[in-house]
């Protein structure tokens, strides 16, 4: 079946080509040495022709411009009534007449297919623009609104050689108003009114327009808006940046927490193993920790500042138990929560097999510690952009945030 339909398709292809190249045979030869001219406004063509004669190349290349057919008189005065049938018919906006024109007029350049150009000409452009629009400011009185305004165009047709004139008269009324509309109007002429008055440098605004009362009053400064909208700008810009440190200064308490956890954990281990006790060796650790503190008081680790308070919770007669676990919840870093998880068991089950947990969970701490390092060299070039990157946001909303109010205002 496919079979079939493949050769239906590639029999019906060929049979394209074959007509395609008659086609192109046939119309490359000029029947009786006559071409056929584009008839009036459809312009002139150009035809690329072959010519062959004695005393020139063989397939001469001949480009001929052949210029549109010239219409005789009774064509072109044929074609004039098409063109004013056309301009009559086209001329208003659908359901408007010559004796009520609103909003706008046709005037095309060209009618009957091209064939007559037109060259317009109105009585009144104060009234009707060059694009046919209808001007609204000319009608200054009731009585324009009323009868309307006469204007009458002029129309020149040409058609070849053969040139004709078409008049007609139009009546033309400004737009319906609504009463606000025609309130605003009624304003703007007064005011015209009034400025136009010679020597007068105070302008009085109207206290009463056809019966309507009319209270004035200057727009509100939108200064006082812009600052406000600024200001709230800077704020939240200064919010943010607050919440960004605060991310930052955890991330970095966090950073350091997991830098000196192989270095504690290794540490209990030690001790743990010369024969210490859980509370032994913390309470060494941390003595050895508060000596250095004593020595350089900026010299301070957060995980080991975290050991000193459970320290001091055990001191104050708290259970063991509950401040190791209280140390990991405030942490609150899985490693920690790990390694309170080995020591409570030697509370509970003795230090059997605890030693050789921590040197083991050392072991892979100081291995993530690697991973840690290397991770935080990939991240030194960029972390130091982002303070950058915020003041830079601050500038240019100081800078672009007037010119935005502005040009929505």
């Amino acid at each position: 079946m496919d079979k079939k339909k493949n050769l239906k398709i590639v029999v019906a292809c060929i049979a394209f080509l074959l007509l395609a190249f008659a086609m192109d045979k046939s119309s490359n030869n000029v029947a009786d040495n006559t071409l056929m001219r584009n008839k009036t406004g459809d312009g002139d063509e150009s035809v690329d022709l072959i010519l062959n004669a004695d005393g020139l190349d063989k397939n001469y290349k001949y480009q001929l411009d052949v210029k549109e057919a010239i219409p005789s008189e009774k064509q072109a005065n044929e074609l004039f009534e098409k063109a004013k049938e056309q301009i009559d018919k086209t001329f208003c906006e659908d359901d408007q007449t010559l004796e009520h024109v609103m909003g706008h007029v046709n005037m095309n350049d060209a009618y009957v297919s091209g064939s007559v150009e037109a060259e317009w000409n109105l009585s009144d452009y104060d009234t009707v623009d060059y694009e046919g629009n209808v001007l609204q400011e000319a009608f200054t009185g009731d009585e324009d609104e009323t009868s309307g305004k006469l204007i009458t165009a002029s129309v020149s047709l040409s058609c070849g050689e053969y040139k004709q004139m078409y008049e007609f008269s139009f009546l033309v009324f400004p737009d319906k108003l609504d009463s606000g509309q025609r309130l605003i109007r009624d304003i703007n002429r007064q005011l015209q009114r009034e400025m136009e008055q010679p020597g007068t440098k105070e302008l009085v605004l109207p206290n009463e327009i056809d019966g309507k009362k009319l209270n004035w009053s200057k727009e509100k400064s939108s200064s006082v808006m812009k600052v406000a909208l600024l200001e709230a700008v800077v704020i939240v810009l200064l919010f943010l940046s607050r919440k960004e440190k605060e991310r930052n200064a955890i991330k970095d308490r966090n950073t350091k927490l997991q830098l000196e956890y192989p270095e504690i954990v290794s540490k209990m281990a030690v001790l743990m193993g010369a024969g210490m006790t859980v509370e032994q060796a913390w309470n060494r650790i941390t003595a050895r920790y508060s000596d250095e503190r004593r020595k350089n008081k900026a010299y301070i680790l957060p995980a080991y500042e975290e050991m000193l308070i459970t320290e001091r919770e055990i001191s104050d007669g708290e259970m063991g138990r509950k401040a190791y676990a209280g140390f990991a919840e405030r942490i609150n870093i899985p490693c920690y929560q790990k390694f309170v998880r080995i020591i409570l068991q030697s509370i509970h089950k003795g230090s059997k097999g605890v030693c050789e947990a921590l040197e083991k969970e050392s072991e892979e701490a100081f291995d993530e510690r690697r991973l840690l390092a290397l991770r935080m060299g990939e991240e030194a070039g960029t972390k130091m952009l982002v303070p950058m990157m915020l003041m830079m946001v601050i500038v240019i909303a100081i800078v672009i945030a007037p010119a935005i109010i502005d040009f929505k205002m």
